[in-house]
């Protein structure tokens, strides 16, 4: 290609090619070479981490082999293209940038007549897939009209690319107007500079972690990690199709390792949260892997509250499938009878739009699922509900939140076995799902091994805190201590889940069992008349519904009520208003 003869010339569309000032071809006969040139090249400022190069060229690779690679690497290019006069390729211990400054390169000047070709044709690296996918986002977003040039990235300009290619102003293709969230690179602030791979390395294991949350799309690294800590986040926000920014750091906390991380709107800016995490040895996997999850959870749990609340402020008369299924999740979260039936009308309006849509599969499912649990519905609506769940499965196969479904479903229909295999399942497929932690906790109390249940809870509660069902993971923590024949620990957590929900009728049951068991009659006595305050017509058919597998607990927590005194001799069996006619 033509260039000015004072300056180098990079021809990226077509075959690869460098031409050094005066004419002469630059010979890169290393296929992984010409590829740092390119991908450096079309970086922001023609800048890029170690790590990231790694990562797309030597992925294959451990990690001390791909740094050593790109090493030999770098110093080869350096003797082929630095001189005297220029040094083109620059680098410190974390960062290599090409001067690009100093080049001419094709994609991004107007040349009328220049001939074009396929961006980077016939290079290719198989046994390299972080190479390929880079090769494809570009080699997708670089067909433009005939004779138009990108704007410069390295100079004069903002960078950003014209809108007949990207269209900043609508939504990514894909997302179909849901949020979309983008992890930024966590920075090393520890002032270690070895450290760095491990504070990139939270970022990828977050980013993994979030692509498990079906209904959230996630950008990916290579997209996301392009910018730095710097970089205006409303225009992050724009390029990148992002709702919500997750940024956060790596630093030195006394003995051990902290890591801070927030959650903004990208296009206000707005913090919706942040916290520290404290992690003793975050290159253990058995400490960074629960870390992970957690902040996932976390995460999740504040985006869908963002959401819930963002779309009870549309108009009624412009909701899609999205917002309807947004507008039904903030009524379910309301956890009452007459909102639990408008998220029903919600998502079944969302499924008439869209019937094949795995989050109003889902969504409706789940509704369904509380109104049964709620009114103690009978076993053909828990069939009518696993068969909901297994169209959700069906329809996205990857989604745990489906196989958590089906899973309440078979536990109550009394099969613990085949509950407990899809609620494992829907664990490994989403290791943050709090509530599916929780929901095997429930079934192995319901299955008889509390023991088990006490470590699912607790693991449901550290996921996710602020999770509006935390009300049900401590009411199952009172009934395992309770079978443990632990009455003040399931006294004080069913008095904990009570504070969250008070019309919990299950925790009152539990309490008031834990009370009368260690002699505190009086108290048992209170807690009775509070349980029937918030549910009048309760009898011995609340408990005859709980699908315990040795059915001789439901008359354990029977005998307990019974033992209450100043109650009528033949409650609970018959409910308060039946006793008093």
């Amino acid at each position: 290609m033509a260039a000015n003869s004072q300056r180098f010339a990079l021809r990226l569309l077509g075959p690869f090619e460098l031409t050094a000032p005066g004419g002469r071809r630059v010979e890169i006969t290393s296929k992984k070479g010409a590829a740092v040139i390119a991908m450096l090249a079309m970086s922001r400022d023609g800048e890029r981490t170690r790590g990231w190069l790694q990562d797309r060229l030597w992925g294959s690779r451990r990690k001390a082999e791909a740094a050593g690679s790109l090493r030999r690497e770098l110093s080869n290019l350096r003797k082929l293209v630095n001189s005297q006069d220029a040094a083109l390729l620059v680098g410190d211990r974390d960062r290599v940038r090409l001067r690009t400054d100093l080049i001419d390169i094709d994609i991004f000047i107007a040349r009328p007549g220049a001939s074009t070709g396929e961006f980077l044709e016939g290079l290719d690296i198989p046994s390299e897939r972080g190479f390929g996918e880079w090769l494809r986002e570009q080699r997708a977003g670089l067909k433009l009209p005939s004779g138009e040039a990108l704007p410069a990235l390295g100079g004069v300009g903002t960078g950003l690319l014209p809108s007949h290619i990207v269209d900043i102003s609508q939504p990514p293709v894909g997302f179909a107007g849901r949020p979309a969230i983008a992890v930024l690179p966590f920075a090393n602030a520890t002032g270690d500079e070895t450290l760095d791979y491990l504070a990139e390395g939270i970022g990828e294991e977050l980013i993994v972690g979030l692509s498990r949350i079906r209904w959230l799309p996630v950008i990916s690294r290579n997209s996301s990690f392009s910018f730095s800590e710097s970089d205006d986040r409303k225009l992050i926000g724009q390029r990148l199709g992002a709702q919500y920014l997750v940024d956060g750091r790596l630093y030195r906390a006394h003995d051990s390792y902290g890591v801070s991380a927030s959650l903004s709107e990208a296009i206000t800016g707005y913090s919706l949260w942040s916290r520290r995490f404290t992690l003793k040895s975050p290159t253990a996997h058995n400490e960074l892997e629960p870390f992970v999850n957690e902040l996932v959870a976390q995460l999740e749990s504040r985006i869908d509250h963002a959401e819930q609340i963002r779309i009870r402020g549309k108009r009624q008369d412009r909701l899609g499938v999205s917002d309807l299924i947004w507008r039904g999740r903030w009524h379910l979260n309301r956890l009452t009878r007459a909102d639990s039936e408008m998220a029903q009308e919600l998502f079944a309006e969302a499924l008439a739009l869209d019937p094949n849509s795995p989050e109003a599969l889902i969504q409706a499912t789940a509704a369904l699922a509380w109104s049964i649990w709620a009114g103690r519905q009978p076993q053909e609506q828990i069939l009518r509900m696993r068969k909901l769940a297994q169209q959700g499965m069906l329809a996205d196969p990857d989604d745990g939140r489906g196989f958590m479904l089906a899973g309440i479903a078979e536990m109550w229909l009394r099969h613990p076995n085949e509950a407990k295999n899809l609620l494992k399942q829907a664990i490994t497929l989403t290791p943050s799902l709090a509530l599916a932690h929780a929901q095997l906790g429930g079934c192995f109390n319901l299955a008889g091994e509390p023991d088990r249940a006490i470590v699912q809870l607790k693991t449901a509660m550290r996921l996710s805190s602020n999770d509006p069902n935390i009300f049900y993971s401590l009411g199952e923590l009172a009934l395992a201590h309770t079978m443990l024949g632990q009455w003040p620990e399931a006294i004080e957590h069913a008095t904990l889940s009570l504070a969250r929900r008070p019309a919990y009728w299950y925790a009152h049951v539990l309490k008031i069992n834990a009370l009368v068991r260690i002699g505190q009659l009086d108290a048992a006595r209170i807690a009775c008349d509070e349980l029937l305050a918030i549910k009048p017509t309760f009898s011995r058919r609340f408990l005859d519904w709980l699908p315990f597998v040795d059915r001789t607990w439901v008359d354990h927590l029977v005998e307990g009520l019974k033992l209450v005194p100043g109650r009528p001799p033949d409650w609970p069996e018959r409910d308060s208003r039946e006793t008093a006619a």
